[in-house]
């Protein structure tokens, strides 16, 4: 059963930079909160709620997106109230640093990111691959450039395989890849950074 979708509550904070505070727009339990350094964006959920035993994939408004700068609750399963906040994002840029406390609560490979490069996070929990199957190449290597609809990666879910694509509303079309941040087969966690992408131009 796929989840359904719920819009998160946002408001602009009044701040020398650009801030907008994430609210829940319901009761439920929550798990899955990006990490201090992610990026995200409309085109995919950020976090799952469980609401009466249901799932619900909370997405931001369309016109939203910006990097994780503080996170207000545990990333664990934990019941929140309706308007509790989550998270705070910056729309102006990637922080260029975070809090200690932030860096030990957030999963390996968020590393902050590096100026003008874009982050390319993972889409769930899963297992991280580089390529399709062991006999062939990576889908693509440090140096590779990529436009929109790019397959990067894949992500496996209990035996079902999720592409990792760059692009999305807001992103150049084209870029390069700058860095992996993951090594094959390897664990990752919702909203972990996997690929940091150079923009054309």
């Amino acid at each position: 059963m796929r989840d359904r979708t719920l819009i998160a509550r946002v408001e602009e904070e009044d701040a020398k930079e650009p801030t907008i505070l994430v609210r829940s727009p319901a009761v439920g339990i929550v798990d899955r909160v990006p990490a201090p350094g992610s990026y995200v964006d409309p085109s995919r959920g950020f976090l799952t709620l469980r609401i009466l035993g249901q799932r619900h994939s909370l997405r931001l408004p369309r016109e939203v997106r910006g990097w994780v700068t503080e996170r207000m609750i545990e990333d664990t399963f934990i019941p929140i109230e309706f308007g509790q906040p989550l998270m705070r994002l910056s729309t102006a840029h990637a922080p260029d640093a975070v809090s200690e406390s932030s860096e030990d609560s957030r999963p390996a490979g968020t590393a902050g990111t590096e100026e003008g490069l874009v982050p390319v996070t993972a889409p769930s929990q899963g297992v991280f691959y580089r390529r399709p199957n062991p006999e062939t190449p990576p889908y693509v290597e440090e140096g590779s450039e990529v436009g929109s609809g790019s397959v990067l990666g894949l992500v496996e879910v209990m035996k079902c395989f999720h592409q990792i694509s760059y692009g999305g509303p807001g992103l150049p079309e084209k870029g390069t890849v700058a860095r992996i941040l993951v090594e094959d087969s390897a664990e990752v966690e919702f909203g972990q950074a996997l690929f940091l992408i150079r923009p054309a131009g």
